[in-house]
């Protein structure tokens, strides 16, 4: 064999060898997600409703990375100033509690003019229980429920098809309860795990069950879309 040929196959070979090597390693990635899991601690008999709570002190906590949002209208500008949050999570009989807190230098409490937004935060869940709804507030299709905390007082159970169709759904079972803490808020929501069809997303009898997040700062004119979140599911593990 001439030795011009012997350099080609030799050449071809390597190519060969480098594009398989990509594809295993690619393989590997893929097989090997980053694992965002947040497990929850079952304790029968506790009333976990309250940040202060002695439960809380044995709860997995969580530090979960948030992202600012698609502002989902052309009017909503800015950046969220809120980096993360740790996140916890009790099942006591046949309620959830989870328990937020997140650094936030000033209250914002009230509204007295239209320049003015109050602090939040939120949990979400897909009401189908599936990973494949995307987390930015579900679709036509596919709807998401959303557990939103204010701190001027008010949690709503919201429901929601897409950007800018979340929806009041009535429920008094929905409570959430807040504290100031040295660097910021402290925020439990708690609701049974079984509601309606028409109430929410259902907990009852699941392993696992996708769930995101959200924070408004108010002193930083959050609302509505300008809010920090996560940008893909996380999975609650019960």
């Amino acid at each position: 064999m001439k030795p011009i040929n012997l350099i080609k196959q030799a050449g071809a070979l390597a190519i060969v060898t480098a594009a398989a090597t990509i594809g295993l390693a690619a393989t590997a990635v893929q097989a090997a997600p980053a694992s965002k899991t947040i497990r929850v601690l079952s304790a029968a008999g506790v009333d976990a409703a309250s940040p202060e709570a002695a439960i809380w002190k044995k709860a997995p906590a969580t530090q979960v990375a948030l992202q600012a949002a698609f502002p989902g209208h052309g009017s909503i500008v800015g950046t969220p100033v809120t980096e993360r949050l740790t996140a916890q999570a009790v099942r006591a009989g046949d309620r959830l509690f989870v328990k937020l807190a997140w650094n936030d230098r000033n209250a914002n409490t009230t509204i007295k003019d239209t320049g003015q937004f109050v602090d939040g935060a939120a949990v979400q869940f897909p009401i189908n229980g599936k990973a494949a709804t995307t987390p930015f507030m579900g679709d036509n299709v596919n709807a998401v429920n959303v557990w939103h905390w204010r701190a001027d007082g008010h949690t709503e159970n919201l429901v929601a098809k897409g950007f800018g169709t979340s929806t009041r759904v009535p429920f008094e079972g929905l409570k959430g309860a807040a504290v100031r803490t040295d660097s910021g808020w402290a925020v439990v929501l708690t609701r049974s795990l079984k509601v309606k069809p028409d109430e929410g997303a259902s907990l009852s009898g699941k392993g696992t069950m996708p769930v995101a997040f959200a924070a408004w700062d108010g002193d930083n004119q959050e609302r509505d879309g300008l809010k920090a979140v996560t940008l893909e599911w996380w999975q609650l593990r019960f």
